[in-house]
């Protein structure tokens, strides 16, 4: 009996350490596909969140880039979320997984995808035309 208890306990030894073995190769090959093909990944990864943005900037902050005014800080930091679950509501589990294998952990995926947004939003081309218009507005109005 305790010979038989022995070679399980052996067995299930080698098995985990076998599990591990693969799935370390899995991990490996998986890295080197994602390093090789890291410019569709990217591309995919954009395509989604340019797709979020537009979708938070018509709904929530297009009105302050017509007014050419500035997010206040809590408005910022609440369509900073709304940014980051809409993009990953569009890009689905699945592919939320493979980009957190991609940048290596969840933590460092969000951080990612809000720098994306904060960027996005400094850049943000109607807000400058509108402030440039508005400038020049102010300018042709002041008596010379």
């Amino acid at each position: 009996m305790l010979n038989i208890i022995l070679l399980i306990i052996c067995l299930v030894i080698f098995g985990s350490g076998v599990i591990y073995i693969f799935r370390k190769v899995y991990d490996d090959l998986k890295r080197e596909r994602i390093i090789k093909n890291f410019v569709a990944y990217s591309t995919v990864l954009d395509y989604h969140l340019e797709r979020a943005y537009e979708l938070v900037h018509k709904d929530k902050i297009l009105i302050y880039s017509l007014e050419a005014t500035t997010l206040p800080d809590k408005e910022f930091n609440e369509y900073s979320k709304v940014f980051l679950r809409l993009a990953q509501k569009i890009m689905g589990p699945s592919l939320l997984k493979e980009f957190e294998f991609f940048y290596g952990d969840y933590d460092t995926l969000v951080f990612n995808m809000i720098e994306y947004f904060n960027t996005k939003y400094e850049n943000d081309e109607i807000r400058k035309n509108s402030l440039s218009a508005l400038m020049e507005d102010d300018n042709k109005e002041e008596p010379q």
